[in-house]
């Protein structure tokens, strides 16, 4: 299936012209398969051989299309969520909490595994005392890929959120 064109465009963002190149392929394909195998009386072999031929070339060329059209997509989605990244990093230095949530939130449903907005957003709990999420967050922070770097944060984060719920048990 990943050789299908459109077809990583469909899975991992939804989009419409991904759907309709997959479309087009699978139309051309089936008309391919219903000329080769029910109407094989009606054409030659090198008639068969062209047709597939020519069915290879557009394969190729709405594959290299979907893969061009994808990298756009990615690249164009990359710049935004990198600037609202920062914009929330800005909003998380001033302490405006509820901005940096609206901002992490997008980010989060776009790359559920971003390791450093995962990072933010414990922290974020933190200030906003919703302990138990920031240790779900942080427990789930140290099983992904990329976090080996952020361990020291990720273990800073959680001595502070139980320093933080034993200050409340005393009370």
């Amino acid at each position: 299936m990943f050789f299908w064109p459109g077809y990583k465009g469909i899975v991992c963002y939804g989009y419409l012209s991904f759907l309709v190149t997959a479309l087009v392929f699978a139309f051309i394909l089936d008309l391919f398969l219903i000329v080769n195998f029910y109407w094989t009386d009606q054409i030659t072999v090198a008639q068969r051989n062209i047709i597939l031929l020519c069915l290879v070339v557009i394969w190729f060329i709405l594959s290299s299309f979907s893969h061009f059209r994808l990298r756009q997509f990615e690249l164009i989605s990359a710049g935004m969520h990198e600037d609202k990244f920062k914009e929330a990093l800005i909003h998380y230095l001033r302490g405006n909490w509820y901005e940096v949530e609206m901002f992490i939130m997008p980010r989060l449903k776009y790359n559920p595994n971003d390791v450093e907005t995962l990072l933010l957003q414990a922290t974020l709990y933190r200030h906003t005392e919703r302990y138990s999420e920031a240790l779900q967050i942080l427990d789930k922070l140290l099983l992904l890929n990329g976090s080996n770097k952020w361990f020291a944060e990720i273990e800073t984060e959680k001595i502070l959120i139980r320093e933080k719920l034993k200050a409340i048990k005393d009370e």
